[in-house]
């Protein structure tokens, strides 16, 4: 103040006069001004802060704090020694090249959402990076981190996967984000988050296998309606060409014709059938039925899947609960699969089990992997895929289950020696 008032002319006790006394008002109130916006911007700097450390304490995502600062020093020499990318700078983009120089990165910082995403305390966070975390299958979130700082960019995405303390991988994204100072990236106190996107990998995936599946599914109806419509056709301009022919001829193939319509008809059910449960619009109509009986009628209605079936009735009559029409659509599909897929030998085994009426369609077929037990009776799917046989649509064990699920009954496969597909049914009680 005795300076700027020297500056004016100003000495002694006498106050100055007007036009330095003006001057000196107006260098007060620049400098009163000044001082309100430093105070206006420190106050915007503490409101920063906290909204920083409020949104890093209390955030899901994990956050991390970390110093590449000599990580940078180690990159300068190495591009001073000639090396013109990251790959040859580390001497390969492999896991031990990698590890070689995380150590290099400093952790300054981790927020809670970050210690439980890793399974470890924050004193064991902070410090150099152990290389231990370098899982396989994280090599291009780690490069791609690695190559922002060498080629100096402030942010960079990489989608990898990850893996925590305890040794469970998960698919994971993460943003390197450095703040800019002057321009140019702080990398000593850059910003890392990383997110578990293992329920969306998953989805994608199931989604791209519905995708292929719907598009094998396409390929499979068209190759299964051609083929029976190409036998129809071929029979039928026969007998209209050649009147003549044979009658065991003749006989042969109208019995052909109507062998592979009724295949065609099945078909179509199955796919309306389909749509209408996924749409919520198929009905049963369930009631007391002899399962023995029914049975016996879907067995000597013919059909190749009919063709050498043993029918093994453990009782003469059993009452189960179920829509007729859908009992038989069910069975016929288990044993259209055991004529594809199974052995030679195909059995349907009848028995009363405590309050159910179970039905085992058995073949001795080699079975299906463990694995796939459940997969099979999704749509679209199959576990099988046997030489000389064309893919299957892919809906008929699906819709089983579902239409054995609408009777209040059960539908499962499991493998005992020999593939055996179980229907179970509510036994009809006497009143019924």
């Amino acid at each position: 103040m005795t300076a700027k008032l020297a500056e004016l002319g100003v000495t002694g006790a006498d106050p100055p006069e007007g036009p330095a006394w003006r001057h000196f008002l107006e260098w007060v109130g620049n400098l009163y001004r000044e001082v309100e916006e430093l105070r206006a911007l420190h106050r915007d700097a503490a409101l920063d802060r906290s909204s920083f450390e409020h949104l890093f304490h209390n955030s899901p995502v994990p956050i991390m704090q970390q110093d590449y600062t000599r990580l940078q020093r180690w990159m300068e020499k190495r591009k001073r020694a000639g090396a013109e990318d990251l790959v040859q700078a580390l001497g390969g983009a492999g896991l031990e090249c990698i590890r070689a120089v995380v150590p290099m990165i400093e952790m300054t910082a981790a927020n809670p959402a970050a210690q439980r995403a890793t399974g470890l305390k924050v004193d064991e966070m902070l410090g150099p990076i152990d290389p231990r975390i370098v899982n396989p299958g994280s090599e291009h979130g780690w490069l791609s981190q690695l190559n922002a700082v060498w080629e100096r960019e402030p942010v960079a995405h990489a989608a990898f996967t990850a893996q925590t303390a305890d040794g469970v991988f998960y698919d994971a994204e993460s943003v390197l984000a450095a703040p800019l100072v002057d321009g140019e990236p702080d990398f000593s106190r850059a910003v890392f988050t990383i997110i578990d996107v293992t329920p969306h990998r998953q989805e994608e995936r199931r989604m791209q296998d519905l995708i292929e599946a719907k598009d094998r599914f396409l390929a499979s109806v068209s190759h299964e309606v051609r083929t029976p419509l190409t036998a129809i056709l071929g029979f039928a301009r026969l007998l209209e060409q050649e009147p003549d022919l044979p009658e065991e001829d003749q006989r042969m193939m109208i019995g052909s014709i109507a062998e592979h319509a009724q295949e065609m008809s099945d078909l179509i059910d199955d796919l309306l059938v389909a749509a209408r449960v996924e749409s919520g619009q198929i009905q049963v109509a369930n009631a007391p039925y002899d399962v023995v009986g029914l049975v016996s009628q879907l067995l000597a209605s013919g059909g190749s899947f009919t063709r050498g079936v043993k029918f093994e009735p453990r009782v003469a009559e059993a009452y189960a609960v179920c829509d007729p029409a859908r009992f038989r659509q069910v069975v016929r599909n288990l044993l259209t699969n055991a004529e594809r897929y199974g052995g030679p030998d195909v059995s349907v085994v009848v028995a009363v089990e405590d309050d159910a009426v179970v039905v085992d369609v058995v073949d001795d077929g080699p079975g299906i992997p463990r694995r796939d037990w459940e997969r099979i009776f999704e749509p679209y799917q199959r576990a099988h895929h046997a030489p000389g046989q064309p893919d299957s649509v892919g809906v008929g064990l699906a819709i089983s289950r579902q239409l054995a699920t609408l009777m209040g009954g059960t539908l499962d496969y499991h493998y005992e020696g020999c593939s055996v597909f179980r229907l179970r049914l509510r036994l009809a009680s006497s009143d019924e």
